[in-house]
């Protein structure tokens, strides 16, 4: 199995970056890194190393791949982590048709540990290295989920794009109604904790982060639109005091979700219980 020698980490001086180089440096990898502090630079560690992750923000990753891509070397990998996998895919496989492409998202924070966390892969082109690093991802205790770039992208316009956007609709009109938070938790019930927490946690970080997710999905636009017909059909039934429509809808969502619902009474219990 082919085994590189140098990794080089493109926005290495992030989190994520720091937290994927300090495990290939107590592998024994050779480890290059640039960021916005470093004297190595982009160019400087792309034309070095056997296998490339690019770790910047999204809206940064097409300009940072055509920078680097005429220096890669010719049997390199050359992998990312951003959360959108259709786009940087499409621009890495510009490249030279002997150079390895995948498309990588761990999903988890840098706070997380790797143990039993989903890392998504997108084998696009080639094979140096590949298996390699798939194991490398396993070693590291990440259950490793093969996907094409499409299925990516449409999953995570709901899991990432319909969950970022719900949180900020709450919170936004928490806002607009400059309602008591504080009163609020002190007398909430458990299942509204659960979610005012949720909403919390996402507006305690980067706004760009969510920015660049939720405009540089291609299917956000449309689950968003989904979404607020979805709470058109409820407002009109609240609106129009429609008990009936409004039970309808309640009980063809919860048919959809079928077992599901059972399994999300029994873990939600868990944690309301860890809650009290």
């Amino acid at each position: 199995m082919n085994k590189p020698k140098i990794i080089s980490i493109i926005g290495g001086t992030g989190q994520m970056g720091q937290k994927f180089a300090k495990e290939f440096l107590n592998a024994g990898f050779e480890v290059l890194v640039s960021g916005r502090t470093t004297k190595l630079t982009n160019k400087d560690v792309a034309k070095r190393g056997d296998v490339i992750i690019i770790t910047v923000p999204i809206h940064k990753t097409k300009d940072v791949i055509e920078e680097i891509i005429p220096l890669v070397k010719e049997d390199a990998l050359l992998t990312d982590f951003t959360s959108v996998k259709m786009m940087p895919i499409e621009v890495m496989t510009k490249s030279k048709s002997s150079i390895t492409v995948v498309g990588g998202h761990p999903l988890f924070g840098p706070t997380t540990n790797f143990k039993n966390q989903n890392f998504i892969f997108c084998h696009e082109r080639g094979e140096r290295y590949v298996q390699w690093y798939k194991d490398f991802l396993e070693f590291l205790g990440l259950n490793v989920l093969d996907m094409t770039k499409e299925e990516h992208d449409k999953h995570m316009a709901v899991i990432q794009c319909l969950t970022h956007f719900s949180a900020l609709s709450l919170g936004s009109t928490l806002e607009k109604l400059n309602y008591d938070l504080i009163k609020g938790e002190s007398i909430a019930t458990p299942v509204y904790l659960m979610r005012f927490y949720g909403v919390g946690r996402i507006l305690a970080q980067d706004p760009d982060l969510y920015t660049d997710i939720q405009m540089h999905n291609p299917f956000a636009k449309d689950v968003a639109k989904m979404y607020k017909k979805s709470v058109d059909e409820l407002l009109n039934a609240v609106d129009n005091s429609d008990a009936i429509t409004f039970s309808n809808i309640f009980n063809k969502s919860k048919k959809y979700f079928g077992h599901v619902a059972t399994r999300s009474m029994e873990v939600t219990d868990k944690l309301i219980k860890s809650l009290s």
